[in-house]
């Protein structure tokens, strides 16, 4: 019973500092393919310090870390993902919406406040079509391209076609 205790003690820790390094780290999707490297250098890392502690003659705490090795490349590779979510909840705000066989994207970026219009035909490919400056006016997002405007209000689109449509969207969430 005390080998589980020591277990979930060192799993505790784990996740604390693991997070605090994915949280410095705030990893972007473009970095995504470095979990490949972050999640066998976490299993070898514990799997050295199992390797120096069975040298020490210290057995129980060997297995801690044998085990461990395993539970921290699991969570190493949960807490890199959501580093990912929380990089992109920060950059941006997406919402989805359906009009006869198409499927449309309307993407909000928080830094920069400009928005992008995407229709998709087919899964996996889509094409872009309008882009413009949004503002926030009363707690609504207006959006303007060109000649164009309209409003997000409750996760609804306002003036999409006709400046009377109103198209419920489905956020997409992180």
């Amino acid at each position: 019973m005390k080998t589980l205790y020591k277990i979930l003690g060192l799993t505790i820790i784990d996740f604390g500092l693991i997070w605090l390094w994915v949280y410095r780290m705030d990893p972007d999707p473009s970095v995504s393919i470095e979990i490949i490297l972050l999640v066998p250098f976490i299993f070898v890392l514990n799997l050295i310090i199992a390797g120096v502690l069975l040298f020490a003659k210290k057995k129980e705490y060997s297995s801690v870390f044998l085990v461990n090795s395993v539970v921290s490349s699991i969570i190493m590779f949960y807490l890199f993902g959501k580093g990912i979510d929380r990089h992109q909840n920060k950059q941006l705000e997406e919402w989805t919406f359906q009009k006869a066989d198409t499927t449309f994207s309307l993407i909000r970026l928080k830094e920069t406040n400009e928005f992008s219009l995407t229709y998709s035909l087919n899964p996996g490919s889509s094409c872009g079509f309008l882009d413009g400056h949004y503002e926030n006016e009363n707690g609504n997002w207006i959006l303007k391209a060109d000649s164009m405007t309209m409003k997000i209000s409750k996760d609804n689109l306002i003036g999409f076609r006709n400046p009377t449509d109103t198209i419920r969207m489905k956020k997409i969430e992180r």
